[in-house]
């Protein structure tokens, strides 16, 4: 990035002489394992035109030995036909929606408060940036949040970060940009020592076309347990060998240096951590976690291929095709003249003992079958967008279903919301030290959290009423109704304000107007018509309360 160059001391001595170079791009096992996977889930939530623009590697020719312009021809059509109906994005953004569907709580001290509108120094608010994040992390169980600090010489003043140009900014990285990392024990603590992110950088710009090459960043804790920040690039000399990026110099009368830096605190002091925290599905700590909608993800490309198979059927056999029995050579000739008129306005001659028809493929063909199939198996993965509403399921199996889901979906949010408290925590550090507590658990002055009350947790009709009848009947507390009530989406006011306003309310009404606890009696029957409702007051002989 453009505004890493800029983080820290920069060192202006001569690049070092020629040796075998350390292996910079080396990416992690756990890495290369799981970028397949990454990437088929960007394929299937990218939409449609992204999926077909991967060919036979997520539709395989029909038959791939022949290679000839015709069958390649054909192929083309098949892939054309081929419908994808985008399961996975939607699934996602109902998800994301559900969390997002409250605005979260953002708590700084004032010096950050500034982030909370312009996180990452382009524009884009905390709110935009959580979005994005808790949907990488819920598609890919992984992302990643970087705080950079913009180099100033000495420590920061407060008119520095009044004016704004210098603050600092938290990044959102993907997945897979980060290709390495390493995690050493000291004493009882994980320590992350080492991030390797990919970034591309601008090799040739003439005012309207930019040329990019690949370049890294490496963040790393010293010998001496302090943080390094260098960017490494290919040697345009020697394309298998790597090296640091020259960079031009911060000193006006100096010579070109090299892209490494030393971040510094608010006071000077140069950081002893690694500011960078991962978010995944499970926990945050370095390792991956498996993406959670890759199985939907792999049912959706099923569904895919089988919905090509099925066109492919539709556009062969599924026309109307008129057949003909018993025709002679000379009836054509003679009568028919060669061709045969269809439609209402046309009548086709048979010979005695003649026969026609319309052939038609059935429509209950195998590749619709199996496309249902996977419906089911989708709806039962969390793809509710496509569930059959006809479809009749036990209390038990809904109850498991939404339980499995906002589980998942919960964990994701506290992990989301624990990652940006630790990245703030950072930012804090960069513009105020004094304010950053020795231990992370005592920082009380940062808080973020998203919303974990989804719509999916909610009551709906017959429930509420179920709940009411338990408080009317005393088995349940005020505070428990109403706290399910807001839980349920269907009350706003937090209980000590409705219990406060209900208060006020009947110290303003007049006793005349409070309800009778005397039952009403039918003058026909002498039966009791309603009963006094719970809580009001009961009238004795002679006009005293009870």
């Amino acid at each position: 990035m453009p505004a890493t160059a800029q983080q820290a001391t920069a060192a202006t001595a001569a690049a070092p002489a020629k040796r075998m170079s350390p292996n910079i791009g080396w990416t992690r096992p756990e890495y290369s394992d799981l970028l397949p996977r990454w990437n088929l889930i960007r394929h299937c939530v990218a939409g449609e035109a992204q999926v077909k623009k991967q060919g036979t590697l997520l539709l395989p020719m029909p038959n791939p030995t022949d290679t000839s312009a015709e069958n390649k021809a054909r192929y083309d059509q098949y892939l054309q036909r081929a419908v994808f109906y985008n399961v996975t994005k939607r699934t996602l953004d109902g998800l994301v929606g559900q969390v997002m569907s409250e605005d979260p709580v953002f708590t700084v001290p004032d010096v950050l408060a500034q982030l909370e509108d312009d996180l990452d120094g382009g524009g884009v608010s905390f709110c935009q940036q959580a979005n994005k994040a808790l949907a990488l992390v819920t598609a890919h169980g992984r992302a990643g949040l970087l705080v950079d600090y913009p180099y100033v010489a000495g420590a920061a003043t407060q008119a520095d970060l009044q004016s704004g140009n210098v603050r600092p900014t938290v990044q959102l990285v993907e997945p897979w940009d980060v290709i390495n990392w390493r995690v050493q024990h000291v004493g009882g603590k994980a320590v992350l020592t080492l991030v390797v992110i990919a970034e591309q950088y601008v090799t040739d710009d003439d005012g309207f076309q930019q040329q990019w090459d690949p370049q890294w960043r490496v963040l790393r804790l010293d010998e001496d347990g302090l943080l390094l920040v260098e960017e490494w690039i290919k040697d345009p000399n020697n394309p298998a060998e790597f090296i640091l990026k020259p960079v031009p110099s911060l000193e006006a009368d100096a010579e070109d240096g090299i892209a490494q830096f030393m971040p510094t605190d608010s006071s000077g002091k140069r950081l002893d951590y690694v500011p960078f925290t991962f978010v995944g599905a499970v926990n945050n700590d370095p390792t991956p976690d498996l993406p959670p909608l890759y199985d939907l993800a792999i049912l959706n490309l099923a569904h895919y291929r089988n919905s090509a198979d099925y066109e492919e059927a539709c556009y062969i056999a599924g026309q109307p095709t008129p057949v003909f029995a018993g025709l002679t050579e000379s009836w054509v000739k003679d009568v028919l003249k060669g061709s045969v008129q269809l439609g209402s306005r046309g009548a086709v001659p048979l010979p005695v003992g003649g026969t026609a028809s319309m052939l038609q493929a059935s429509e209950n063909g195998m590749p619709k079958e199996a496309m249902k199939d996977k419906e089911a198996q989708m709806v039962a993965l969390g793809a509710k967008l496509v569930q059959d509403t006809k479809v009749q399921r036990t209390a038990t199996e809904v109850t498991a279903d939404k339980a499995a889901e906002t589980s998942v979906l919960a964990t994701i949010a506290c992990n989301v919301s624990e990652a940006y408290e630790t990245a703030l925590g950072f930012a804090l550090a960069f513009v105020d030290v004094s304010q950053v507590p020795v231990d992370d658990s005592d920082n009380e002055s940062i808080e973020v959290e998203l919303n974990t009350n989804f719509v999916a947790n909610r009551m709906n009709a017959q429930e509420r009423a179920q709940l009411i009848a338990e408080w009317q009947a005393g088995a349940i507390t005020d505070e428990e109704m109403r706290t399910n009530m807001i839980r349920a989406g269907v009350a706003t006011e937090d209980f000590e304000a409705w219990k406060a306003a209900k208060e006020a309310e009947a110290l303003t009404k007049p006793i005349a107007a409070l309800p009778s606890a005397q039952p009403q009696i039918d003058p026909a029957t002498g039966k009791p018509t309603q009963m006094p409702p719970k809580g009001a007051p009961v009238m004795k002989q002679g006009g005293a309360e009870q």
